[in-house]
């Protein structure tokens, strides 16, 4: 059976300068695309369907991968795309806000392939969807949860080879939910993503300058940790049970992807990767093993598992970025939504990676329940003391299915329900509490976003002051300079003119001579290949971001 799996596009109408990202994103949102119409540098990628594809192509289906997302096509393009492959099953994964856009681009597929199934999958309640299903009249069926073997049983079903009955989170159009989620067990099983069909040197989720591309894994699915708001655990999993994968699969697929596809770093992108002191021990000794300790790579964490002998060993293995999920520092809204952080731990952790010398990105949500203006105000003055290398600020968003949405219904304080407003951004809060109204909610978040371009403005200016004091430092030692990086980022080098600009000399001259990199995002991938050719030693390297 040849089978479509599609990450659709998803634009914002009369906003051409944004792009959506959906599959492989815990939050879908809008991105600024790059100068040019470039795609974003943050590309997640599309776990679930590249796995999907890999579970059909082993039951001898012909799987078609198409990331609409990724490729940076549109609509009219994301559909002549398809039009010769003539598929007879489509799979299409969808999100909240994106919903509109989906089910629109749904009825487009119905109309130009009549005789394909459509199905759909992706981080949302069985009842929603079953709700959808039938006021829409489409798809067809729904896989609710984790739908990568469900996906190839529903091909087989079709087929003739196999029975409805059996296929795991299956919905049809027309009865309810009655059965259970989608739910791997042992994901030990799961086959590698079907790598090949997918523009992989546009997956990206370069943390703190992590190099690209990306290799992105995962060692583990599921976390232990109750936080009412976190779609995957409620929506996907359904439960909240860990399930470790074993490291050596991680690896491999690290390997595959650094050596077909020249990846310069690894990312590990887990709800929670790092529970387990041995776990993390042993991951630490296989990648220093394998040699790809020469590699930077990152990870999502907790900050409260992570103790300092844990981040020091991951550290000598190559770790160079970190994400947490701080929230909030206001103890009354961390238990409020159920995320259990032992405070203590946390700026423990904090204190010890920043030691280990691994960057460092936090994430901080404003609107949890209970939150007020002075409690927002706390968690920027502690985002500041803390000053990561780089910080994501976003409203908490109450998606359907959630225990946090179901709480804002119970207490009435959504104030819409239209998705395309879930975003999680400053387009729209969408949750008004007696402590803080939406428009309150949304004042004081853009007024902590402007605490935060102010206080990274300054430590810009402070950086650029230092590096130019060391490189005039060099040259009064009577040595000359190689620039690397984006030149019109560099005017503070050449602004006072004559003694900095005739030091410079080109690139592959002047023996004996120091490079400056002045790049926002490839600062690291310059330096490492600098190191790598032999062309200078660290201490003859001048960087920005390099404190």
């Amino acid at each position: 059976m040849r089978v479509l799996l599609t990450n659709p596009p998803w634009e914002m109408p009369g906003r051409p300068e944004l792009w959506g990202v959906r599959a492989g994103s815990r939050w879908p949102h809008f991105q600024k695309r790059l100068p040019g119409g470039g795609l974003p540098r943050y590309i997640p990628f599309p776990f679930f369907l590249a796995i999907a594809a890999a579970a059909l192509k082993r039951a001898c289906h012909e799987p078609r991968l198409l990331d609409a997302v990724a490729e940076g096509i549109g609509e009219e393009a994301f559909l002549r795309e398809i039009r010769d492959f003539r598929p007879e099953l489509i799979f299409v994964e969808t999100s909240t806000p994106s919903l509109f856009q989906d089910i629109a681009l749904l009825k487009r597929l119905r109309a130009e392939h009549p005789s394909a199934a459509l199905a759909c999958g992706g981080s949302h309640a069985p009842a929603f969807a079953a709700q959808m299903m039938e006021r829409e009249s489409l798809p067809d069926f729904w896989l609710a949860g984790e739908f990568e073997l469900g996906l190839a049983a529903l091909a087989e079903a079709l087929s003739g080879r196999g029975s409805f009955a059996q296929i795991p989170g299956l919905i049809r159009k027309g009865e309810g939910f009655a059965g259970s989620m989608g739910h791997v067990a042992d994901v030990s099983l799961l086959p590698q993503p079907l790598y090949g069909h997918l523009p992989m040197h546009n997956y990206s989720d370069p943390v703190c300058g992590l190099p690209s591309p990306v290799a992105q894994s995962w060692l583990s699915r599921g976390c232990p940790y109750g936080c009412t708001f976190c779609v995957w655990p409620q929506l996907i999993y359904g439960e909240r049970r860990y399930r470790a994968r074993p490291l050596g699969q991680a690896l491999d697929e690290v390997e595959k992807l650094i050596s077909e596809y020249a990846c310069e770093s690894f990312y590990f992108d887990d709800d929670t990767a790092n529970i387990g002191e041995e776990r993390m021990a042993e991951l630490a000794r296989l990648v220093t093993g394998r040699g790809l300790s020469r590699h930077p790579w990152a990870m999502m964490a907790r900050a409260d598992c992570m103790s300092g002998t844990m981040i020091s060993r991951l550290a000598e293995a190559g770790l160079y970025a970190v994400k947490y999920g701080v929230e909030s520092v206001a103890p009354q809204l961390l238990n409020a939504c159920s995320k259990g952080t032992r405070f203590e731990k946390l700026e423990e952790a904090l204190s010890a990676t920043r030691k280990a010398g691994v960057k460092m990105h936090l994430t901080f949500s404003f609107g949890l329940p209970g939150e007020t203006a002075e409690t927002i105000r706390q968690t920027m003055d502690f985002a500041l003391s803390v000053a990561p290398e780089s910080a994501q600020f976003s409203l908490c968003t109450p998606f359907p299915g959630t225990v946090f949405y179901e709480e804002c219904v119970k207490n009435g304080w959504l104030v819409t329900e239209d998705w395309t407003r879930f975003l999680g951004s400053g387009e729209a809060a969408v949750v008004s509490t007696k402590q803080l109204s939406s428009d309150e909610l949304l004042a004081a978040y853009e007024e902590a976003l402007s605490r935060w371009q102010v206080f990274s403005g300054k430590r810009l200016l402070a950086r650029r002051s230092r590096l130019r004091r060391e490189l005039l430092g060099a040259i009064e030692n009577g040595r000359r300079w190689i620039f690397y990086g984006e030149r019109e980022l560099a005017s503070f080098l050449f602004e006072d003119g004559a003694v900095i600009a005739n030091a410079e000399v080109p690139q592959g001259t002047g023996q004996g001579a120091c490079a400056v990199i002045v790049s926002v995002h490839d600062e690291e991938k310059i330096f490492r290949r600098l190191l790598r050719d032999g062309c200078f030693s660290p201490q003859d390297v001048l960087r920005v971001y390099h404190d």
